[in-house]
């Protein structure tokens, strides 16, 4: 059997691009969110680069030292300019939210706190926030596909 005039590509594919505008809708609103809680503090320091001596214990139990060349800087508000969102055209759909870069390394550290430091998560209750709506509103998008004439 035969089906005329079946255009099912050029519908899967309506279908496919309206679900990655949802999702794509949906992780500006989390990095939106995640911007508005991330943590903004009142220290300021100028930037420089320092040689410094870094050592660490690799997970085989060896320890490393070595001296490397670090920015030194702090400006209030770099962490919360660094959240964005990402999207890997080598994997369709494969949509991420990162934060910090490598002059802002410290990223990590304020969403699960150090030894030092208590955690002040901005990452991960914007997400636990939004998630319950991911499905909805991508399902909302797919339904706004109209017929491929």
């Amino acid at each position: 059997m035969r089906v005329e005039g079946w255009k099912g590509k050029q519908v899967f594919d309506n279908i496919v691009e309206a679900a990655m505008v949802g999702a794509n809708a949906v992780m500006d609103d989390h990095v939106a969110d995640a911007k508005r809680r991330c943590p903004v503090g009142k220290i300021r320091r100028g930037g420089a680069n320092q040689m410094r001596d870094v050592l660490f214990t690799t997970k085989r139990g060896k320890v490393v030292n070595f001296i490397a060349d670090t920015w030194m800087g702090r400006i209030p508000g770099s962490l919360r300019s660094t959240i964005r969102k990402v999207e890997k055209y080598n994997r369709v759909g494969n949509i991420r939210v990162y934060a910090g870069t490598h002059k802002v390394f410290y990223a990590r550290f304020v969403e699960y706190g150090t030894s030092k430091t208590k955690a002040q998560p901005f990452l991960r209750p914007s997400f636990q926030a939004i998630k319950g709506t991911v499905r909805e509103r991508i399902e909302s998008e797919m339904r706004k596909v109209t017929e491929v004439k």
